[in-house]
């Protein structure tokens, strides 16, 4: 289960495959090698730039942070299937039949294994095949009572039990709006070992991790493998760790995500930013001593949203990590289509929200924040920097970091888990 799938001898099978499939796809009688195999070469080729200019000049399903080489990958997907069906009518025999089917299918598998190589999204068959929090049962609730003590839990006060288990667990939830209507689908949670090794409440801080579009909660547990980042710091601080929860940041049923603003399409922010906090402080009693306990980071549409919360609501959020993220909020379409689908084409009420406008305007001197960029992210390296700025220049204590790697869990995974330290100390599990 723990096979890896982005490193080692995985994708050199799956490209050694791909290729001796395109061989036998290609193999055949002279007529066919001269005539039909650039017939369908020209036809790939061509196939691949219409998902070029579809993709990225008039649909923007993604952007120039794609990886180019994953163009040719396509091209030879396209070639596969163009060829399987006149090579499959010329093989003879059943057997070679069968190699030509299996041909196409190992092209098509050495090109999704291009793909993940590159984005890192599933790094191992268990990550591909289990989904966090599906066999974990109820989470455990913690409800404050009155008159405790609220006191946080840190390394100079807290003792681990004997019974602390040495590892989180994921808890798969749903967290009900409470005054945006904002719907949502699933969110996940992971509680330390702290949490789960007393029945009673340790107020322990929050980060509220954001994922990515296209995307899902789960991806955290996928390519960022989140469990086990915060595992191993729970194991470096006698079983603390934050309590991170994951919001469902697709807004239900609803074909425009929220952009985590509050607009036509449903109020996100006020959502991410009320009705989440609400819930776990009733049910995990989790974040009691204020915003000094809370934090949000987010990667890529995730961390635009990281930096949307902590520059509209800085007194929830004092504390962001933004990686890889947007200068501001986009959809398909460009930005007089936002204006026109969320804010009926007011440009007042979109800035009002936007954070490098807000950040123009306000100070915030009691926030800190990183903003992680990618060394060789082709798009987000350059806003990141505009992003920092904006921050610095508005009072924020914030850092610029950039990581090897370009839009990929390379960068996102590793610009949570090697800020974690910081983070510690900013929520006070690690004391100042």
């Amino acid at each position: 289960m723990n096979l890896a799938l982005t490193t080692g001898p995985v994708p050199v099978i799956a490209f050694s495959l791909g290729v001796a499939g395109l061989c036998w796809l290609c193999w055949g009688p002279k007529r066919y090698v001269t005539r039909v195999v650039p017939f369908a070469l020209i036809a790939a080729a061509a196939g691949t730039v219409l998902l070029f200019v579809a993709a990225e000049l008039l649909l923007s399903w993604w952007n120039a942070s794609f990886p180019r080489y994953l163009y040719l990958y396509s091209t030879m997907g396209i070639l596969a299937l163009l060829l399987v069906v006149p090579r499959w009518r010329m093989s003879r025999s059943i057997p070679a039949k069968i190699l030509t089917s299996f041909s196409a299918v190992v092209v098509l598998l050495a090109s999704a294994s291009a793909a993940n190589v590159a984005y890192g999204q599933y790094p191992t068959v268990e990550s591909l095949l289990v989904r966090p929090g599906e066999s974990s049962g109820e989470v455990p609730i913690r409800k404050p009572l009155a008159g405790q003590d609220t006191t946080p839990s840190t390394e100079a006060n807290w003792t681990p039990p004997s019974n602390m288990p040495s590892q989180g667990r994921v808890y798969d939830v749903r967290i009900p709006e409470s005054g945006s209507g904002y719907a949502a689908g699933s969110s996940l949670v992971y509680l330390p070992p702290a949490y789960l090794g007393t029945p009673h409440a340790q107020n322990l801080p929050v980060l509220i991790a954001l994922h990515g579009q296209p995307g899902a909660p789960a991806d955290w547990f996928a390519g960022g493998q989140l469990q086990q980042v915060m595992d191993d710091f729970a194991a470096q601080h006698h079983g603390l760790a934050p309590v991170v929860v994951i919001p469902d940041l697709s807004g239900g049923t609803n074909s425009n995500w929220s952009l985590c603003l509050d607009s036509k399409q449903g109020r996100g922010a006020t959502y991410l930013a009320e009705d989440v906090p609400r819930w776990i402080q009733a049910n995990l009693a989790a974040g009691l001593n204020g915003p000094q306990q809370w934090a949000t980071a987010g990667y890529s549409y995730g961390g635009t949203c990281a930096l949307q919360l902590a520059v509209n609501f800085p007194d929830a959020f004092p504390t962001f990590i933004d990686i890889a993220g947007e200068n501001e909020p986009t959809i398909p379409g460009g930005i007089q289509t936002l204006l026109d689908t969320y804010f009926g084409g007011d440009a007042s009420a979109f800035a009002a929200q936007n954070a490098l406008d807000v950040l123009k305007k306000q100070s915030f001197p009691n926030t800190a924040g990183i903003v992680v960029i990618g060394k060789d992210d082709g798009v987000y390296n350059g806003e990141g920097r505009q992003v920092y700025d904006a921050a610095k220049a508005a009072g924020m204590d914030v850092q610029l970091q950039e990581l090897p790697g370009g839009h990929s869990w390379q960068v996102w995974k590793a610009g949570l888990s090697g800020n974690l330290d910081w983070l510690g100390q900013r929520l006070g599990i690690l004391g100042p």
